[in-house]
């Protein structure tokens, strides 16, 4: 496993940076977070995590060209260094350990300042319709957020094992952890974490096109809704007539 960097940003010096992720769990929340930022701050894309088992799976857009599993972004935004990478893939479930232990380990040699990781959280858990989100500290991170912790529930998946590698390596930063609708696309959810992000960095992030995004994917859901409810509107049960003799 290593960080293949282009050669034009073999040089760059990311030490000092904030750095962004999160991976493609309930609502995509982590996913569509990073991959907004990036975009939305017109961060350079300066190369990628190459890995054992890389996923055979590409796409490509006019602004980027070939895209790649495991893409590091990185800009300078109002003289703050900020580093993202976006999983537009989840890692193999043979390395996604060494993968969040080699990250960690690639952050601490370059010196990161703090890492926000993105991720869902399902809606359901809510104890106060009022709250949009929870947070979990890294490291003992002095952050403070607008919101209560995460207490005594269980984190899994990816983003987990990235969480705990950094704590052992000591890199500061928070989890960021967004109540979400936990089996479809939630950019309003995305919204909520870029929101925070941005808040706590002193800087400005657009959040227009993930609340459009959000209304399209609800408007279809509320058109299915209606169709389902017609749908069953018009199949009744069908009523067996019954004779009685006597």
């Amino acid at each position: 496993m290593s960080v293949y960097l282009f050669d034009e940003y073999k040089d760059v010096d990311i030490n000092g940076s904030y750095f962004i992720t999160g991976y493609q769990g309930f609502g995509l929340v982590g996913y569509l977070t990073s991959k907004h930022i990036a975009y939305e701050l017109s961060l350079k894309r300066i190369g990628f995590i190459k890995t054992r088992y890389m996923p055979e799976t590409t796409f490509y857009t006019e602004q980027h060209g070939l895209s790649y599993p495991f893409e590091l972004y990185y800009g300078l935004v109002k003289d703050k260094k900020i580093m993202v990478l976006v999983n537009h893939a989840i890692p193999h479930v043979r390395e996604r350990t060494s993968y969040a232990e080699y990250l960690s380990l690639w952050l601490k040699r370059n010196k990161v300042s703090t890492v926000f990781l993105v991720g869902g959280l399902d809606s359901s858990l809510k104890e106060d319709m009022k709250e949009k989100y929870r947070w979990i500290p890294i490291n003992g991170c002095t952050l403070e957020l607008d919101a209560p912790k995460l207490c005594e529930k269980y984190v899994v998946g990816p983003l987990a094992l990235t969480m705990m590698f950094f704590n052992a390596n000591k890199i500061p930063g928070i989890t960021i952890l967004v109540y979400t609708e936990p089996y479809r696309p939630d950019p309003r959810a995305s919204a909520v974490a870029v929101n925070v992000i941005a808040k706590i960095l002193g800087i400005e992030i657009n959040t227009k096109k993930l609340l459009e995004e959000a209304d399209m994917i609800e408007a279809i859901e509320e058109e299915k809704r209606k169709l389902m409810k017609t749908i069953k509107g018009e199949i009744k049960p069908e009523r067996r007539g019954f004779s009685m003799h006597v």
